[in-house]
């Protein structure tokens, strides 16, 4: 099958970038012709091994730097030119003799310019792919999902761990499990006599839980050797002069690593190889409803996680891949740390079996063929 993967999202590196690798490696190994759709003038920083075509209807739309006003006129012009992208899309099909088309992190805003587009009445399937549905966009997105219904070839995926529409859900819209964020020949390293605890993200400032990361470095009492990486890759000036002091006031810590550097491509892989414990101390409301791509990272690597009670518990409801700490109090988040570490070795085996049934739960496998299933839902 030829499966045409539209992309209209600035991803320098991102998530977005890396979810479209993943999907368009597990496309080839089902045996399907992926093949790449950017506005023109698209950069992508990577080379993904597939063929790529341009479409009409202008760059991508950024924000970086925008103030609020300009954010508005920006967000303009993104949806005037999302609908020439769309309208560019709907020739494209013909034209590649594509069998279906992947959107792969839409909003409900994609649906609006869907609508005032060519594409609404595509000859062939196309799926938008929503990464969950928190309750404030609820409304909003149910809104759009029923005024598509009448368009015969347009399917909504949502890909989540839960279902919170229930007799609300539309007849278009599909709720399928995301996928583990790894691909086929990702590298394994065996555990050493050091225990190896990675947190990666970009830094923020004033961010309590690289501050606990590190002080449990510090403070914790463990029963084995221990060494924790933190990346704080800044994102403003102000963020780089408070990573240099980071960097400065640990720099004599043996237990404690600071990357500073963003992590692309094979730079990212390597670094969650490196690791045998990935911390996941996410609490944000919104991570009940959106699941989170380093959890799907850590199963897809098979590496244990220190996580919050907040963070996608459906996974950890089903599968004992690690521990839940307590994110409000430093006493007892330093105890559930060091209690983790110092049962490591006990534990390491029940772990690993039950990272490999997460994995095939959530492969990336059974990700494209439950969407595939969507052309003749």
């Amino acid at each position: 099958m030829r499966v045409a993967i539209l992309e209209t999202v600035k991803a320098d590196g991102g998530f977005e970038l890396e979810f479209d690798h993943v999907i368009i490696e597990t496309l080839k190994e089902e045996g399907h012709e992926p093949i790449l759709f950017l506005p023109m003038g698209t950069e992508l920083g990577r080379d993904l091994h597939v063929p790529v075509c341009e479409l009409e209807g202008g760059p991508i739309v950024s924000y970086d730097g925008a103030g609020r006003l300009k954010k508005i006129w920006l967000s303009l012009q993104r949806e005037r030119r999302r609908v020439k992208w769309f309208d560019a899309m709907a020739e494209a099909v013909v034209r590649e003799r594509a069998d279906v088309v992947l959107l792969t992190t839409a909003t409900y805003r994609y649906l609006r310019a869907l609508k005032k587009s060519a594409l609404h009445n595509s000859s062939v399937p196309v799926c938008f792919i929503f990464l969950g549905v928190n309750p404030q966009e609820m409304p909003k997105f149910l809104q759009a999902a029923r005024s598509c219904q009448p368009y015969r070839n347009i399917h909504l995926c949502v890909t989540t761990l839960r279902d919170d529409f229930g007799v609300q859900r539309p007849d278009n819209v599909r709720l399928i499990p995301p996928p583990v964020l790894s691909l086929s020949d990702t590298m394994v390293k065996e555990e050493g006599d050091t225990l190896r605890i990675g947190f990666f993200g970009h830094y923020r400032k004033g961010e309590k839980k690289a501050a606990w990361f590190l002080r449990a470095a510090e403070e914790g009492t463990f029963t084995r050797s221990v060494h924790f990486i933190l990346q704080a890759a800044p994102t403003t000036a102000q963020d780089q002069a408070d990573v240099e002091a980071l960097v400065e006031a640990y720099r004599a810590n043996s237990k404690i690593t600071v990357l500073t550097e963003k992590l692309i491509d094979t730079a990212w892989y390597e670094a969650i190889s490196s690791v045998d414990v990935l911390f996941l101390p996410y609490t944000a409301e919104r991570y009940l409803y959106n699941w989170s791509a380093l959890y799907f990272t850590a199963i897809g690597f098979h590496k244990p996680v220190i996580t919050t009670d907040v963070l996608n518990p459906e996974i950890m409801a089903a599968f004992d891949v690690g521990a839940c700490v307590n994110m409000d109090n430093f006493e007892a988040f330093l105890h559930g740390v060091e209690s983790f570490v110092n049962r490591f070795s006990e534990r390491k085996e029940h772990y690993a079996e039950q990272l490999q049934e997460a994995a095939e739960k959530y492969s990336r496998a059974n990700f494209i063929r439950n969407l595939l299933a969507l052309r003749n839902h």
